[in-house]
């Protein structure tokens, strides 16, 4: 029995993707969800066999998703739903070693036998999503694809070595957060100052800086320079997406 966790922000979608995959006598749905912060509580705890999720999601970039989910399940095998992606995204997600890239106009009644694929040690990519990535390869200089995930981001970001330990580690601090913290979190990667946030919350300064310490305390940083750098080196993304 494959054990799946599908995560997808519109209802209507999710529900159909849940209802083709649980038709199939080998598949089990343990849980569903609509963003980021779902994937990574649901996967995390639940440890699935494999993980399909929609490209665009609030909370987590889609070309991020694979190593950051990696990090709460290594073992957890990661399917995209691409509806758009531009080329610097697809190239990026490909490289960080998905399981499956699937654009969303491929029959998705193919689902089921793409997860059986997936869960006996092969891969799947659509063929309009796979002509794009081998041309984007083609042109590419091979020093430039990154495949070093994590580890490109430290030096980019200048992630201290303590925090890189932590995301190398499987150490899952932000399991811990509530969706408020999570999404104070996710302004805070955006650059947003506490005023700014709570006036995108529509909540008050003094509660906004509760949450950061709150944040704070449960991932163990101690200010806003850090709180970003931790927020862009989990992949953890401005909540409107590009």
């Amino acid at each position: 029995m494959v054990k799946a966790v599908v995560i997808y922000s519109q209802k209507q979608d999710r529900e159909k993707i849940v209802s083709l995959l649980s038709v199939d006598g080998d598949i089990k749905v343990l849980a569903s969800g609509k963003d980021g912060y779902d994937a990574i509580k649901l996967i995390g705890s639940l440890k699935p066999d494999i993980a399909i999720l929609e490209n665009h999601l609030e909370f987590i970039k889609g070309e991020e998703i694979s190593p950051v989910l990696k990090v709460h399940s290594p073992s957890t095998a990661v399917v995209i739903l691409v509806m758009r992606i531009n080329d610097t995204q697809l190239l990026k997600a490909a490289s960080n070693e998905v399981s499956g890239l699937v654009h969303t106009e491929t029959d998705l009644n193919i689902l089921p036998m793409i997860v059986r694929l997936i869960c006996k040690g092969g891969s799947f990519i659509s063929p309009a999503l796979a002509s794009r990535v081998l041309h984007l390869l083609s042109l590419a200089n091979p020093g430039n694809t990154n495949r070093r995930g994590f580890t490109e981001n430290r030096a980019r970001y200048k992630i201290p070595a303590r925090l890189s330990m932590k995301f190398l580690s499987g150490e899952n601090p932000t399991r811990k957060l509530s969706r408020t913290e999570f999404r104070v979190l996710a302004h805070i990667g955006e650059g947003l100052t506490s005023s700014e946030i709570a006036e995108r919350l529509d909540l008050k300064v003094g509660t906004v800086r509760n949450y950061v310490s709150a944040v704070k305390r449960k991932t163990g940083l101690s200010n806003r320079s850090q709180m970003a750098r931790y927020a862009l080196c989990y992949g953890i993304a401005p909540l409107v997406p590009e």
